[in-house]
């Protein structure tokens, strides 16, 4: 194999994006049996893997992730850098923990590969030891199991940061009541679909955007659509100055048990910068709020936000912990196309330092599920840490993929899982689209399970 510019290759190309940013140099990279050249801008390195590394990579992945692992290599040696991940640019690395112990190896055993194959640092390989732990009992590797997903794509403001489907609920108040007429109906119509086949669902997860930045009606009109459910029901109330004792109500009355209650940060200054209209004091009044109704909570926070310093990143993780959620989730700042801001190499340099205060402070939680994206700050992660036996059943699933996915709303992707073959399915992004071709979508994602059978 031979490839003249890396740009060609995606998954080689994010790997130089790790060191360079979008703006890497010419490079290429050769590989004869177990010899890899990698030329970077004119500089050659040769790397020859040995017989244990050929031996742990299953076959039909050893020429695409030894190439990567070329390529890095080559990269830390020519930079002087190293990255928390080492090669892995995948969203997933719990997964590749996951193959190592399918392929007869011991949690032991996979921390060291992760190590010594991957070039995963012995940090992160310890956090996905944690995490396999956490997870036992709960990953329900089911084909009769299936998270239902439901978007509701509004918010109160646009954050800097964010790329989700979303639209500001002041300006669109007529298009919400036709939005959720549409978002009823395919719930009730893609739930008798899973009865009428012999699908259970396993969690119900209601995310957005803010779905508590609906009236209270229309939030109601979801949430009895979805009818009574035994079982985890999560409910994202992340803007805080959406929260209310009436919504609450309707929650609880409706069979919600874990409500997400994000303040993102604790710095009044940085919650100005990043475009979010509500308070500190309004976050803890929320918080005080869903608490008092009996839910499990979950609050997330963001490392990396524009300006923050590491003392202020102490600040607000200090005083979530003070609350004592059953679960919290740290998102390290991703900088996608959609946001308003923008990716380069400059990102904040104290975003390390951030997760690492986070998984060296002795909180009582542990972590149990983890997931990375492109682009993110310092090349590091999004993780979730629960006390024990309250860890999130559809984070957990959702992110190993190990139960498919029926998801209702704009911009939802459903995802059917049938014999370790996934089959995704995306609804309409534009909220217009998604009610203009509504009944011809449904249908389409509707047979899309059906042609997996």
């Amino acid at each position: 194999m031979y490839i003249n510019d890396i740009r060609s290759n995606t998954e080689l190309s994010d790997v130089a994006r790790m060191f360079y940013g979008d703006c890497f140099p010419q490079i290429s990279i050769a590989v004869s049996d177990a010899d890899f050249t990698v030329n970077i801008d004119g500089t050659e390195f040769r790397q020859v893997y040995d017989d244990r590394i050929y031996t742990i990579i299953p076959q039909d992945h050893k020429l695409g992730r030894l190439s990567k692992i070329a390529l890095y290599d080559a990269l830390m040696r020519y930079t002087g850098k190293s990255m928390p991940w080492g090669a892995l640019t995948g969203v997933r690395p719990s997964k590749l923990f996951y193959e190592c112990i399918r392929n007869g190896h011991t949690a032991f055993e996979a921390v060291d590969i992760m190590q010594s194959v991957y070039r995963v640092s012995p940090k992160r390989a310890e956090v996905l030891n944690k995490i396999f732990e956490a997870q036992k009992g709960k990953v329900y590797f089911s084909p009769e199991y299936v998270n239902l997903y439901v978007h509701v794509p509004y918010c109160t403001t646009r954050c800097t940061y964010c790329s989700f489907v979303s639209a500001l609920i002041s300006k669109n108040t007529e298009q919400a009541r036709t939005y959720v007429k549409l978002l009823c109906d395919e719930i009730e119509r893609s739930t008798e679909f899973l009865k009428s086949n012999g699908k259970k669902i396993l969690s119900v997860y209601i995310g957005g955007g803010t779905p508590t930045a609906l009236e209270p009606d229309l939030l109601n009109d979801i949430l009895e659509s979805i009818g009574k459910f035994e079982g985890e029901y999560t409910c994202e109330a992340g803007r805080p100055d959406t929260v209310t004792a009436e919504k609450c109500d309707i929650m609880k009355r409706n069979g919600v048990t874990r409500v997400c209650v994000n303040p993102q940060t604790l710095s009044s200054s940085t919650l100005e910068k990043i475009g979010r209209n509500h308070t500190v004091q309004e976050f803890f009044e929320a918080y005080e709020t869903v608490k008092s109704y009996g839910f499990d909570i979950n609050c997330d926070l963001i490392a990396g936000l524009t300006d923050e310093t590491l003392q202020d990143f102490k600040y607000g993780l200090d005083g979530i912990l003070e609350l004592a959620p059953y679960n919290f989730t740290v998102h390290s700042l991703s900088k996608k196309n959609g946001s308003s801001i923008r990716y380069d190499t400059d990102e904040n340099s104290g975003t390390s330092a951030m997760l690492d205060y986070v998984l060296d402070r002795n909180t009582g939680y542990a972590p149990y599920y983890l997931y990375r994206q492109k682009r993110q700050s310092g090349n590091l992660e999004n993780i979730g840490f629960s006390v024990p036996g309250k860890e999130c059943v559809n984070n957990i699933t959702t992110m190993e993929e190990t139960v498919g996915v029926m998801a209702c709303g704009a911009g939802a992707i459903s995802k059917a899982i049938i014999g370790g073959n996934i089959t995704r399915f995306a609804n309409m992004r534009d909220i217009n689209l998604y009610i203009s071709e509504f009944d011809n979508k449904l249908k389409a994602k509707l047979n899309s399970f059906t042609a997996t059978e």
